[in-house]
C-alpha cells in the first residue's frame, strides 16, 4: 500500500478561483495561503464553469455569478476552431496563471492547475461534442467524453496549461456528469427514480451508441427500454417494477462499460499530455462531494458506488494516476469510510488524495478538522487539498493552519518509542 513518509504530512494545496487572485491581489493571497493557512501549493481554476459565489473577503464582489471560462493567455490555434475555450470575464482580461506562478517562489509556494474539462457551460447545443440523451435533446453545459472533437480539445486544453511551469494539473469532470448537476435554474414537477435520473444524464450521440455497440451492446434495444421508463416516470406515476428490469436486461450496465473504456482511455492521454510537459497528473472525484454537498451529512451508499454512472472506474483509473476523493461531511468517521470504500476499489496500490472543506457545513472547529486530518495519515492518503479559499471565511484559513499543527502534535506522539 502506498505510504506517506514517517513524519511528514501529506502535501497540501488550497483551490481558489481567478475572482480571489483578480480581487485581493495575487501576493495577499499567497500570503494568506502561506502564513495563514500554512498550506504548501495554490490551485486554481485556470478553467471552470459558471457559478454564483458568495465570497466572504474579496473586495471586488460579495456576490459573483457567472465566470465560466479560462484565466491564463490561451494559444488559439491548439483547438479544434468550434471548441475553443472562452476567456473568464472574471480574471480582468489577465493572465492570472502566469502572474500566479511568476510570484509563488517569492512566497515559497507551488502553483497547481485545476481544470474543469466537460462541464463547460457553452450558449446552446448547436456546437459539436456536446451530450444528446436518450430523447435526442442537447446538454449545452457538458461535453461528450467519447466524442473526438471534445477529446482533441481536453488534450489541447491540457498543454496549453501546462506551458506554465505547474506541478500537478488537478482534473475535475474529463468524464459525464449526472443529470442533476447544478445547470442553470433546473425544474421538474414529475417524479424521477433512480433509474429513470441515470438515464436522462447519459449521452446517447452517435459516438457513444457506436462505442456501445463495439462492446455487443443491442443499443435500439436499450434506447426502446429507456425512453419507455422514462416515459412511464413523466407519467406523474411510479414505473412498473418490470420496467427497470428491461432496461437492466437491454444492456445498461454493458453501456455503463463502454462509457468507462472511453473515459479512461481520455483520463490516460490527458496524464500522457501533462508527463510530456514535466507536470502530474490527478482526477478529482466528485462522487463523494455529491452526497454531502449541500449539508455535509451524507448518508447511505458511498460516493464510489456511482463513479460508473460517471464513466469512472476507479481501478483502471488508478492505474493511469493519482485519485482525490471529495468526502465532504461533518463527521470524520464519514470520511475515514469514504476513503476507506474508495480505496477498496480502486485497490491498494492506489495512490489517492481528499479534499476537505474547513468551513461550513463541514467543519466548525480545528478539532474537528484535525480529526479528519489524522484520519487522511492513518489511511495513506499523500496529498489533501483544501476547498475553496474565496469561499472560505478568513477564519477557516487559521482553522486549517491550527488542525495542521494539532494533527502533527498527534502523530508525533504516537511515534515517539
Amino acid at each position: 500500500m502506498p505510504s506517506t513518509v514517517a513524519g511528514e504530512p501529506p502535501e497540501s494545496s488550497i483551490f481558489c478561483g481567478p475572482l480571489d487572485l483578480a480581487g485581493e491581489g495575487i501576493d495577499a493571497v499567497l500570503r494568506n495561503v502561506r502564513e495563514r493557512a500554512g498550506v504548501d501549493r495554490i490551485a486554481p481554476a485556470v478553467a471552470y464553469h459558471a457559478a454564483r459565489d458568495v465570497l466572504p473577503h474579496n473586495p471586488l464582489r460579495t456576490v459573483a455569478d457567472g465566470g465560466a471560462g479560462v484565466c491564463f493567455a490561451p494559444e488559439w490555434d491548439r483547438y479544434p476552431a468550434a471548441l475553443r475555450p472562452a476567456r473568464s470575464a472574471f480574471a480582468l482580461g489577465r493572465d492570472l496563471l502566469g502572474e500566479l506562478c511568476d510570484r509563488a517562489g517569492a512566497h515559497g509556494a507551488g502553483v497547481d492547475a485545476w481544470i474543469v474539462y466537460l462541464h463547460d457551460d457553452g450558449d446552446d447545443g448547436a456546437r459539436p461534442g456536446v451530450v444528446r440523451n436518450l430523447f435526442g435533446d442537447a446538454y449545452p453545459h457538458v461535453l461528450c467524453a467519447a466524442d473526438p472533437e471534445v477529446r482533441a480539445y481536453a488534450v489541447a486544453l491540457t498543454e496549453d496549461v501546462c506551458r506554465y511551469p505547474v506541478g500537478t494539473v488537478l482534473a475535475e469532470a474529463p468524464h459525464w456528469l449526472p443529470f442533476d448537476h447544478g445547470h442553470g435554474h433546473e425544474r421538474r414537477s414529475v417524479p424521477l427514480d433512480r433509474t429513470a435520473a441515470l438515464l436522462l444524464g447519459l449521452c446517447f450521440c452517435a459516438h457513444c451508441r457506436t462505442a456501445a455497440a463495439d462492446l455487443g451492446v443491442p443499443v435500439p434495444d436499450l434506447l426502446a427500454a429507456a425512453r419507455a421508463h422514462v416515459e412511464a416516470c413523466l407519467t406523474g406515476a411510479a414505473p412498473p417494477d418490470r420496467s427497470a428490469r428491461a432496461v437492466a436486461a437491454a444492456g445498461l450496465g454493458r453501456y455503463l462499460e463502454a462509457r468507462c473504456a472511453r473515459a479512461t482511455t481520455l483520463i490516460a492521454e490527458l496524464a500522457s499530455a501533462a508527463a510530456r510537459s514535466g507536470a502530474g497528473f490527478r482526477l478529482i472525484d466528485l462522487s463523494a462531494g455529491m452526497l454531502g454537498w449541500v449539508d455535509g451529512r451524507p448518508g447511505g451508499h458511498f460516493g464510489v458506488t456511482a463513479t460508473r454512472e460517471l464513466g469512472v472506474d476507479p481501478a483502471a483509473v488508478a492505474a493511469t494516476c493519482p485519485i482525490t476523493t471529495t468526502p465532504y461531511a461533518r463527521d470524520p468517521l464519514r470520511v475515514r469510510d469514504e476513503i476507506a470504500a474508495y480505496r477498496a476499489e480502486a485497490g491498494p496500490a492506489a495512490r489517492l488524495g481528499v479534499a476537505l472543506r474547513p468551513m461550513s457545513p463541514d467543519c466548525d472547529s480545528a478539532e474537528n478538522l484535525a480529526r479528519k486530518l489524522g484520519v487522511a495519515r492513518e489511511l495513506h492518503v499523500d496529498r489533501v487539498d483544501f476547498y475553496h479559499y474565496g469561499l472560505s471565511p478568513l477564519a477557516a484559513l487559521d482553522r486549517i493552519n491550527e488542525a495542521r499543527a494539532i494533527a502533527s502534535r498527534r502523530t508525533h506522539v504516537e511515534e515517539e518509542p
